[in-house]
Order: structure tokens, then C-alpha cells, then sequence
């Protein structure tokens, strides 16, 4: 428990991404992306991994091996060619992982206490305010910390609901999972527009795969 302060930045960078472009497709394909030290989660054709190499990415490529897990954004497709005329929506999906040493954390069977979610919420909940508040976001509904899963990989989850200026809303969901000397945080993000981002990343949650260490 004692690593889950680690994650505190990457959480804030969540919280003030607020660019966006294009809806999503009517028709949606999947790829498989491999992340290195967290395991493989699918990446739908409305969606792309955010910057650098991937920005070529084809819908027919079938795998991608070896992204870095200490960086790997999902985010609306088109975003990297900067192709759109209006920020018509926002959808993230942040995959981290911090390494530590083996026993820090529980094994990913091991089971949770809400006495450690309780824990996770008091840690969390107190910098979010804060952070939101510096970049000008309102706070509008907190859901507390709960052991949980992701897709049966034990899970501690919380989450919140953000508003910037008179922009819609957006859903934050976030997910701890302890992997032995590894600390997984996944993280969803979508405006609460007419674009069903519930439904894709309802999709995407049941495709997360991740191996024990």
C-alpha cells in the first residue's frame, strides 16, 4: 500500500488532459496491444494509442508488441493527425504500471479489504480536489473507493465526475490492481455526450488480460 502514493502524478496528468476531436464510427474493429510488465488489453477502431510510432497503426494489423507500461494512452481516434474540425468529445484510456519490489504489493489472487480501500480513498480523494481546483475543474460527484475487479483481476476502484467551464462532464473511472512488485492503474475518462463511450469501454474492460507475477 504504501506505492500507491507513486501514482499520484499520473492521476493529476488525467486530470487536466481536456483536448478532443472527432466522434467515434459506427463500425468497430479490435487489435490486441501487448503491453510490456502489465499483459494485453484490445484496442478498438474508434481509438488510437496516443503519439510516437504507433501513430501508423493499421486497422489490419492483427498484434501490437512491446509498448512501454509506463506510458500507453488510448484516446479518440485521429487525434495524432490532428484531423477533426471541432472537440466534439473526449475518451482516454491511461494504462500505467509502477515496479517495485517483490512482496510489496499483494498477489494478483490475493484478495482485498474495503479497510484498504478505505485507505486508497483517503490517500486519493483530498489530492484530487486539490489538483482540480488548480486547473479550474469542479468536482461534481465522488464515488468512494470499493474492492472491485476488472475484467476478475482483483481490483480496488473509485472514481469521480469532473466538469471544465461549461464543457459537459466527464466520468472518471479509476482501478488499482497489485500484481506482487507491481502496482497496475487503469483509468477511464469519457464526456458524457451522445457518443456511447459507456458501451465501447465496457468492451475494452473485458478484453484486459494481465499475468501473474
Amino acid at each position: 500500500m504504501k506505492h500507491f502514493k507513486l501514482m499520484n502524478y499520473f492521476l493529476f496528468l488525467s486530470l487536466l488532459t481536456v483536448a478532443s476531436f472527432a466522434g467515434q464510427s459506427q463500425s468497430i474493429t479490435w487489435v490486441t496491444v501487448k503491453i510490456d510488465g502489465l499483459g494485453s488489453i484490445g484496442l478498438p477502431s474508434n481509438m488510437e494509442i496516443q503519439g510516437g510510432a504507433y501513430k501508423q497503426i493499421s486497422e489490419k494489423i492483427k498484434e501490437v508488441n512491446g509498448a512501454s507500461a509506463s506510458k500507453v494512452i488510448f484516446q479518440q481516434k485521429n487525434l495524432n493527425n490532428f484531423d477533426g474540425n471541432s472537440f466534439q468529445t473526449y475518451a482516454r484510456v491511461f494504462l500505467r504500471t509502477e515496479t517495485a519490489s517483490a512482496g510489496d504489493f499483494k498477489k494478483l489472487s490475493e484478495p482485498l479489504t474495503q479497510t484498504e480501500a478505505n485507505e486508497v480513498n483517503q490517500q486519493f480523494k483530498e489530492s484530487i480536489y486539490s489538483e482540480a481546483t488548480r486547473a479550474n475543474a469542479t468536482i461534481l460527484e465522488w464515488n468512494s473507493a470499493k474492492v472491485s475487479n476488472l475484467n476478475g483481476h482483483n481490483a480496488i476502484k473509485f472514481g469521480y465526475k469532473r466538469q471544465i467551464g461549461s464543457n459537459k462532464p466527464v466520468l472518471v473511472e479509476i482501478y488499482l490492481i497489485q500484481n506482487n512488485d507491481r502496482l497496475h492503474t487503469i483509468t477511464f475518462e469519457y464526456r458524457l455526450d451522445d457518443n456511447n463511450w459507456s458501451s465501447t469501454f465496457a468492451s475494452i474492460k473485458s478484453t484486459i488480460k494481465i499475468p501473474t507475477k
